[in-house]
């Protein structure tokens, strides 16, 4: 049921992102409304689903996709967790942005090995 969900939530999070960013951050829960603590295993769970889904939907999903649907499922579970936005420069020209969510200092879809430099967290 887990991998269903998570697929679910894919889905909606890649349609959300046809709409302003502004809206999309509305889209989710206060910090304050959410409290539970969560067990590493929930944790582990949720994370390992956002990824098989991303393995089986048929759309390409970007980190900045995965990391909504995660959020909306701890949400569902009233977990708190952060998304950062980071940027990282390649050969002083091109942009890198990347998206990352973190949950009671558990990296839920990661941040990878390259340093980005964050500018936001919701």
């Amino acid at each position: 049921m887990l991998l269903l969900e998570a697929i679910f939530f894919l889905f909606y999070s890649k349609f959300l992102l046809f709409f302003p960013f502004r809206y999309c951050i509305k889209k989710f829960k206060k910090k304050e409304q959410l409290g539970v603590n969560p067990t590493q295993d929930i944790l582990t769970a949720v994370s390992i689903a956002v990824a098989r889904a991303n393995r089986v939907a048929f759309w390409k999903n970007v980190c900045l996709v995965k990391s909504f649907a995660a959020r909306f499922m701890l949400e569902r579970r009233n977990i708190v967790s952060t998304i950062y936005l980071g940027l990282q420069f390649k050969d002083g020209k091109e942009m890198v942005a990347h998206a990352w969510l973190i949950s009671h200092e558990a990296y839920i879809t990661p941040k990878g090995i390259i340093n980005y430099m964050e500018i936001y967290n919701f």
